[in-house]
């Protein structure tokens, strides 16, 4: 079954945390929203078919989103995470696909691990 979704996409920033140098803080900051994007559940079947057996997820996800954009690193769902808190569920992203005007993400979240 297919739904749209509104998604955030996210990347690594590294800031300083005043004035050491050294002391460092990495968080997920929003570097684009995309609207109606695809979203398809995968079952462990069609889990262990693309990724090979390696590890299956019970909740991982294919998501197509449409036009140009800079690589994301993590994924997050607009109903599902807040920005400002940095709080909610936020998605790795496997085997991203590039095709014409639009890229195919694997998605899964780490937190429900089954294999």
């Amino acid at each position: 079954m297919t739904r749209f979704r509104d998604v955030y996409l996210l990347k690594k920033v590294t800031d300083t945390g005043g004035s050491n140098p050294f002391d460092k803080h990495s968080h997920y900051g929003v570097i684009a929203k995309k609207l109606f994007c695809r979203v398809n559940d995968l079952g462990l079947q069609k889990q262990s078919l693309l990724f090979g057996g390696d590890s299956l997820y019970q909740d991982a996800k294919a998501v197509i989103i449409p036009g140009q954009f800079q690589r994301p690193d993590k994924i997050a769902f607009v109903d599902e995470y807040d920005p400002k808190t940095q709080k909610g569920v936020v998605y790795d992203i496997r085997m991203p696909r590039a095709h014409t005007n639009n890229t195919a993400l694997f998605i899964y979240n780490t937190q429900s691990k089954v294999g």
